[in-house]
């Protein structure tokens, strides 16, 4: 799967940058849980519960590295989607995605916090939709191989010298999928269909 090659390479250049600019570069390994809602499914509950787990590096701007300022590179997989349970439909909505989030921090308190703000392109690569126990590979189908812009905001505490807790927020700005009834909008109206919306809370090791 060409999306699938991509994010392998991803990989290597943010392992590559952080092993040969250390000076420069740190590096993390992530992982936790996500709480998950889709705009557009008629439920509003976060009543899915997926996986998050991937690698980031970060950086310092100029040549002071005393600065607050850092531009974050991150490469994860992330499970979203939607559970709906009422009187006329039971169903679970999973996606899989891959997603490469930049982000800009603000450290603060001697660099134990940091603030994060951007935005997390991510690359589909697996659907899959069950109506009471039955797979619906019709509404499958309806979901976008990219999404282009999710908004991120983020959170981590270094509590120890290498161990941090983190949380984020996220929602698609541009629509998920195509077009189906009960879609929602967002920004204009012919952006219309799904979006997804994440929480996410795990744990962090920076080295």
């Amino acid at each position: 799967m060409k999306q699938l090659k991509y994010a392998i390479v991803a990989l290597l250049l943010l392992g590559g940058m952080s092993v040969h600019a250390q000076q420069r570069f740190d590096a993390t390994v992530f992982g936790g849980i996500t709480l998950n809602q889709i705009d557009g499914d008629d439920a509003g509950a976060y009543g899915h519960m997926g996986l998050r787990a991937g690698v980031g590096t970060s950086f310092y701007f100029g040549w002071d590295e005393r600065t607050p300022w850092r531009m974050v590179v991150e490469l994860a997989f992330s499970q979203k989607g939607s559970r709906i349970s009422n009187n006329f439909l039971e169903r679970t909505i999973s996606l899989n995605y891959v997603e490469i989030p930049v982000m800009m921090s603000y450290t603060m308190l001697e660099r134990r916090l940091r603030l994060a703000a951007g935005v997390a392109p991510a690359v589909l690569v697996g659907a899959r939709v069950n109506d009471a126990g039955a797979r619906n590979e019709a509404v499958e189908g309806v979901f976008k191989n990219f999404d282009w812009c999710p908004v991120t905001l983020a959170a981590r505490y270094i509590f120890t010298d290498n161990f941090a807790v983190e949380a984020r927020f996220q929602t698609s700005l541009l629509s998920a999928s195509e077009p189906t009834a009960g879609s929602a909008y967002r920004i204009f109206r012919d952006n219309k269909g799904c979006f997804n919306r994440m929480i996410a809370l795990g744990l962090a090791y920076c080295f």
